[in-house]
């Protein structure tokens, strides 16, 4: 894919060189000169120096050849401008809005009209708030927040003096909004399961589970054998 980032802070200059790493070809526009000359020394792709709202800006970066657009500065003024224009130069392409305001992002979200210039809608602090809210209510396991599903894919690590260990996963009796979608191995094989895989005596089990399912997850999970 080839992705263009508007704007080379914290988060984009991250983005880009997660992107760089799987293969992706990625071009950044970044208005401050002395930036943009940084950030050129860390990314293998191009760096404009500009403003990703001028049309000229957007067309120097091929925008009508681009597979998505990603508007990740801290302006929610300028990047909603700029994903605009990106849609109106090129209407096949995915563009991602950053928005630092919470409160704003079930608006792009839920407005018929806005929609269809914002494929994704993100907002760093809200994602950071909520992972931060769940450590604090359930702490003790490693975390994928899906806000917007209200649910987390969530991982535990098993060992021989786990309850679950060695039992089928059809009696585990885990809540009915969870559901264990890898388990593996001591020695890192991968299994997708069904009800009769057998929890290992040490590994891995990853579930999928809603917000309101968690307490009783953890519990079912973390439970040590009676001696």
């Amino acid at each position: 894919m080839y992705i263009i980032i508007m704007g080379a802070g914290r988060i984009g200059t991250l983005v880009a060189r997660m992107l760089e790493s799987e293969g992706h070809d990625v071009a950044i526009i970044e208005m401050n000169r002395e930036r943009a000359r940084e950030i050129s020394e860390y990314v293998s792709g191009l760096v404009i120096e500009g403003d990703a709202t001028d049309q000229k800006v957007l067309e120097n970066a091929n925008i009508k050849n681009a597979d998505a657009f990603a508007a990740l500065t801290g302006r929610d003024d300028a990047n909603i401008l700029a994903c605009i224009l990106a849609k109106h130069l090129n209407p096949k392409i995915m563009t991602i809005l950053r928005i630092t305001d919470p409160g704003k992002k079930k608006i792009f979200e839920e407005v018929k009209e806005l929609k269809r210039y914002f494929d994704i809608v993100v907002s760093p602090e809200d994602i950071a708030a909520n992972y931060i809210f769940r450590t604090l209510v359930t702490p003790g396991f490693d975390r994928v927040l899906l806000p917007r599903e209200g649910a987390e894919i969530i991982q535990f690590q098993v060992n021989e003096d786990c309850e679950v260990a060695g039992k089928p996963i059809k009696e585990l009796n885990l809540p009915k909004d969870s559901l264990i979608i890898a388990v593996y191995d001591e020695k890192g094989n991968l299994v997708i399961p069904s009800g009769d895989t057998v929890i290992p005596k040490k590994g891995q089990v990853i579930i999928f589970a809603k917000n309101s399912a968690l307490q009783d997850v953890k519990k079912i999970m973390e439970k040590k054998r009676e001696e």
